[in-house]
């Protein structure tokens, strides 16, 4: 059965691909018994494709020959593929810089994160990592939105210049600053 023509990218993941169905459905641009007829397909062609794979095999000499050598591929058992060296893990190249997999040398097993300025007493069992953030004030957060504007213009200016305006700021405050350098870059 001949396909037709994709435009684009056709890489969707299944919840992309879920969605843009539900919606073909909702504006009846395709119908439930369209979906079942293609599901129904999938079946068919699946049939097909072993039957001609099956006639592929049959020509090429009775075996599943992968290799050409006639014989049936070889079957192996759980454990690490053969000629592989051990410690490395698969796509890690020898020589590559990184953390060597497993916990580091010295630390005993089960231990998680490194906390730091944490008593071990005192930290909760079973937690780690990060410890949650507690939120800031209204006048924290005006306070650094402030400072991302004092700084997002004091970096226009050269080094020569900057001096004057963070003396003004700590004399008049940052919003005289602001104020100052806006004027600046007006000019």
């Amino acid at each position: 059965m001949p396909r037709p023509k994709q435009s684009g990218s056709s890489s969707y993941s299944s919840g992309q691909a879920s969605y843009v169905l539900d919606r073909l459905i909702a504006e009846r641009r395709i119908s439930p018994g369209e979906i079942n007829r293609y599901v129904g397909d999938m079946g068919r062609e699946i049939s097909d494709l072993e039957q001609k794979l099956a006639r592929l095999r049959e020509a090429h000499g009775g075996s599943g020959g992968y290799s050409g050598g006639g014989a049936e591929p070889v079957k192996r058992g759980p454990g690490r593929p053969p000629g592989r060296p051990p410690g490395r893990p698969p796509g890690r190249k020898p020589g590559r810089p990184g953390r060597p997999p497993g916990r580091p040398p010295g630390r005993p097993p089960g231990s998680g994160s490194v906390q730091t300025g944490v008593d071990s007493a005192a930290a909760k069992p079973g937690k780690r990592g990060r410890k949650k953030r507690s939120s800031i004030t209204p006048e924290q957060l005006a306070s650094r939105q402030l400072q991302g504007r004092y700084l997002a213009l004091v970096r226009q200016f050269p080094a020569n210049r900057r001096a004057n305006f963070a003396k003004t700021a700590k004399e008049k405050g940052r919003e005289a600053a602001i104020r100052e350098m806006q004027d600046s870059l007006k000019k």
